[in-house]
C-alpha cells in the first residue's frame, strides 16, 4: 500500500492522499481537479501557495480544500508544510480523508487515500516527527482493544520508505492535535455515554494510546471538545458546543491553564470549531459554514495574558 513519500513524485495515499487516476470511491466526486502553483503565491509556494490571510478569517484554498459541492472540516500539514490531509463528505456518502502534496513546484489536486478503504475516515492528524498519520476510522474495534463508542475511533498509519503501513489501532479518542515535543491531546469520550467529553493529554506507547490525563479547565468541563493545542503548548484552543463556540486557554508560569477566553467576545462567529494550529504556530485554521477557514495566529497571540 502506498501513499505520498517525502522525496517521491506521485504515489498514491491512504482516503487522503491517493494521486493515481480513479482512486476514489465509484459514484463518488472525488477532487476537484483544480492543480496550484507555486510561483508568485505564498511564502515559498505553501499552504496550497495561498495569500495568507491577515486579521480578518479567510475561506482556504477555496475551490481546491473548501469545495462548494462537500462539507470539509479540518485538516493537518506535515511539519514542513509541503503535505496537507483534510476530509471531507457528499451527501450520505462516507467521510473520506483526502491529501495534497508540493511536488516539483506545484501542488497535487487533492485525492483521497487509500488504507482507509471504504469505510467512513475523518479528523487526520499527522505528528511532528513527520512518521505517523492518524486518524478517525469507522470500523470495528480490534478483539481485546477496548470500545467506547459505536462510532469511529483512533487508528494510525506509519510512513515507510515505500509508503505508509497498515492500520493500528490506536484508542478512543475524536480530534487530535500535538506539540513540537511530542504531546498528544485529544478529546476522552470514555463518558461520552452519559452526555460528557472531556479534553485530555494522551499517554503513547509505539503509537497505541495507554492512559488520558483530563484538563481540568473552566468553563464548560465536562463538554469541551476538539482540542488544538499550539506547537510549544503555550495554548489550546477547544470548542464546547458539539463542533462550535471557540475559548482558548493560555498556559501559566506555574504550568497550569488560565481561564478559558471566549473568542465569540473577540469577533469569532459562533458557529466556528475544531481548531487547528499550523506546524510553524502562524496560522489558525478551523471549520465553519462547511469550509475549512484560516486566520493570522497573532488574533490569539493578542490575547495572551500580559505576565506571559
Amino acid at each position: 500500500m502506498k501513499c505520498f513519500v517525502k522525496g517521491t513524485g506521485y504515489v498514491v495515499t491512504l482516503l487522503c492522499m491517493l494521486v493515481a487516476v480513479g482512486c476514489g470511491p465509484p459514484g463518488t466526486p472525488a477532487s476537484t481537479g483544480t492543480s496550484t502553483t507555486s510561483t508568485g503565491a505564498g511564502p515559498g509556494g505553501l499552504y496550497l501557495a495561498q495569500k495568507p490571510p491577515g486579521m480578518q478569517a479567510e475561506i482556504f484554498a477555496p475551490g481546491i480544500v473548501s469545495d462548494s459541492r462537500f462539507l470539509e472540516w479540518c485538516g493537518t500539514f506535515s511539519p514542513d508544510g509541503t503535505e496537507y490531509y483534510f476530509y471531507r463528505y457528499f451527501g450520505d456518502s462516507p467521510s473520506e480523508i483526502f491529501a495534497t502534496k508540493l511536488a516539483n513546484g506545484h501542488w497535487t489536486p487533492p485525492e483521497p487515500c487509500a488504507f482507509t478503504e471504504e469505510s467512513s475516515a475523518a479528523e487526520p492528524h499527522l505528528t511532528f516527527d513527520d512518521q505517523r498519520l492518524y486518524f478517525n476510522w469507522k470500523v470495528a474495534v480490534p478483539e481485546g482493544r477496548p470500545g467506547y463508542q459505536a462510532e469511529a475511533e483512533y487508528y494510525f498509519v506509519e510512513r515507510r520508505a515505500d509508503g505508509w503501513s497498515e492500520p493500528q489501532h490506536a484508542g478512543q479518542g475524536m480530534f487530535m492535535s500535538s506539540t513540537r515535543d511530542g504531546q498528544i491531546f485529544t478529546t476522552d469520550m470514555s463518558s461520552r455515554a452519559t452526555g460528557k467529553t472531556y479534553l485530555a493529554k494522551v499517554e503513547t506507547d509505539e503509537g497505541v494510546f495507554k492512559a488520558y490525563e483530563r484538563l481540568s479547565r473552566e468553563p464548560y468541563y465536562g463538554s469541551q471538545a476538539h482540542p488544538g493545542i499550539a506547537p510549544d503548548g503555550s495554548y489550546i484552543l477547544f470548542d464546547v458546543d458539539g463542533g462550535s463556540h471557540l475559548f482558548v486557554s493560555f498556559k501559566q508560569p506555574d504550568g497550569t491553564w488560565g481561564e478559558a477566553i471566549d473568542l465569540t467576545k473577540h469577533g469569532f462567529d459562533p458557529l466556528a470549531g475544531g481548531p487547528y494550529i499550523s506546524p510553524d504556530g502562524k496560522y489558525l485554521f478551523f471549520a465553519l459554514k462547511d469550509d475549512i477557514w484560516w486566520v493570522d495566529a497573532k488574533v490569539i497571540e493578542s490575547l495572551r495574558p500580559a505576565k506571559q
